[in-house]
Parts: C-alpha cells; structure tokens; sequence
C-alpha cells in the first residue's frame, strides 16, 4: 500500500498553488497528500497575535496531522516549508517517517563556516563530486549570488510593514516586490536584470506568476506573509543555529537556480542520516513549478528506499 501521508510545506512568497502540478502526480500513485497554507499567506487567515513562529507552525502542523489520523508521516518542504519541516522533524522524530527538501538548510556555526571556506581554497577536501563542485565553486560567486538575492531578508526580518502596506495598497508594488521573486529566483543564471527576467519568465511560466500573485492580492496577506521572516528574527534564530537531526532518514533535492547551496559533507553536521542526496540540471527555488517530475520522483523514491 502507497497510502503513505505526506505534508507539503511552502514557502514564501510562494502559495500552495506551488504545489498544483505535483499533488496529482502523488495522489495517481496512491499518496495522501497535505497541503496547507503557512499563516498569513495564500488561503490561511493571517495570525491574531505576535510570536508565530516557524517552531510554532511546526507545532501546529504537527498536531493537524496527529488530528488528522496521521501519526507518522512524510514531511516535505522548499524555503520556510524546509525549515518548517525540519522543526518538525527535530521537534517530534518519532512522529516522521522522513524528511525531504528542496532547500538545503542548515545551522550555521563555527564548524560550517570553517568548512565552507576551506572548501573554497581546497575544494576537494570538501566536495563530494564534481556537481557539487560546480554548484558551489569558485566560492566567490556563489558569494556574489547570496549578496544580491537576501537584501529582502533582511528588510523582512526587521521592517516588513514598511514594504508590505505598498503591496496591499498597489498592484504595482506587488508585482515588484514578490513578483521579481519568483522571476529572479527561477532565472538560470545571475547577471543583467533585463536578462534575468526574461530566463525567469520563462521558467517560472506567465499563467504561475499570475496565479500566485492573485491569491495573494485577492487574500490581501502580502504583508502577514512578510513577518514570518520578523518572528524567525526575534524567535527562533538561536534555536536553529543549534538544532541537530541525527536519527530521522534525510533527502536533500539540489537545483542549479535555488537561492541557497551547501556540501553534502557540510550538511552532515545537521542532517546525520541523509539517505539521499541528489542534484538536478535544471530548476530553481520554485522546483515543484520548473522541474516537477524531478521533485516528485526524487520524494517517491525516497520513500521507497525508506519503507
């Protein structure tokens, strides 16, 4: 039987409508499949009071899946989704089959950084083939990739009002504020901004870019789903620089154009039972809309290897 539950976890400024092409591909193969939105975003009311958290959302998903009859389940998550996901997995292990994502993260202390700029100088103490290799080296771009793509996190994790009122008062200021998000972070490769959009375009597909923008105009929560990143800041930043999963069976999906990169032998120190660890020619942040049958089967087949 395949009637193995899954949570699917976005992230931001993503929808569940991320998710349209993948969970009939899982549903076909005998899957239960769980998607909710994160609060404040897409279809979920934004929240009534401050502190909600990606721990607290990882609470919160883990008890709507123990209230939805599932008490052990596949977690699945790109972006916060990864984060979240991985909460829940250190939070309740032996609530979790398994733990897939498409973002790989990690805490980030003396170790990580040690070898990361190690890796830089002699990449082959660190790398573990030559597609990672090419993912991550010459660390000086991937250097210059994480310069220009998280100007917005830190806006977000300190002021996020301060943009989110234009985006819900102008149509315009939600097209330039989280629509170059998912143009820039599906565009194949950093450079001129003109050459960006139009790869991001292409990729990420007009109709989806549509799509995500109307719910979050129509739900008016562009600002609620810009403080997640502002609860992270204040809440639980100390907590993930320090979590480790070493038991629960790990897979990481790694796409050329997603935002953040790491070693395999780094990720290691947060992720000790990784059962699969695959990269990809092509896709980006938004995996699950530019290269679906790649996440799908990447999560599949980690279930199988799994169970």
């Amino acid at each position: 039987k395949k009637n193995t539950p899954i949570i699917l976890l976005h992230g931001w400024p993503s929808t569940v409508w991320e998710f349209n092409k993948s969970i009939p591909l899982l549903v076909e193969q005998g899957y239960t499949v769980v998607a909710p939105s994160l609060p404040g975003h897409g279809f979920t009311d934004p929240p009534t009071v401050t502190g909600v958290s990606p721990s607290v959302m990882a609470c919160a998903y883990h008890k709507l899946m123990i209230k939805l009859g599932y008490k052990r389940f596949i977690v699945h998550g790109g972006d916060w989704g990864a984060i979240i996901g991985s909460l829940i997995t250190y939070m309740y292990p032996e609530s979790v089959i398994g733990l897939h994502n498409t973002m790989n993260y990690m805490n980030f202390g003396w170790r990580q950084i040690l070898q990361t700029l190690v890796g830089a100088v002699f990449p082959s103490l660190v790398y573990t083939s030559e597609k990672e290799k090419r993912f991550m080296h010459p660390m000086f771009k991937f250097g210059e990739r994480m310069y220009r793509s998280f100007a917005y996190f830190h806006i977000q994790s300190v002021l996020p009002d301060s943009y989110g009122y234009g985006m819900v008062d102008s149509p315009v200021g939600l097209i330039g504020w989280i629509g170059s998000r998912f143009v820039l972070w599906s565009a194949d490769k950093y450079g001129p901004v003109p050459e960006m959009w139009r790869e991001g375009v292409r990729n990420f597909g007009i109709d989806n870019i549509c799509a995500n923008l109307a719910i979050f105009w129509v739900q008016q929560n562009a600002l609620s789903s810009m403080r997640i990143y502002y609860e992270f800041y204040w809440n639980d930043l100390e907590l993930l620089r320090n979590f480790s999963i070493p038991d629960v069976p790990v897979a990481i999906s790694n796409f050329p154009n997603e935002i953040i990169h790491l070693t395999k032998f780094t990720s290691w120190t947060t992720f000790n039972n990784i059962k699969q660890y695959n990269y990809h020619d092509h896709g980006g942040h938004f995996a699950h809309i530019d290269n679906t049958e790649a996440v799908v089967g990447d999560l599949t087949s980690f279930i199988q290897k799994i169970q």
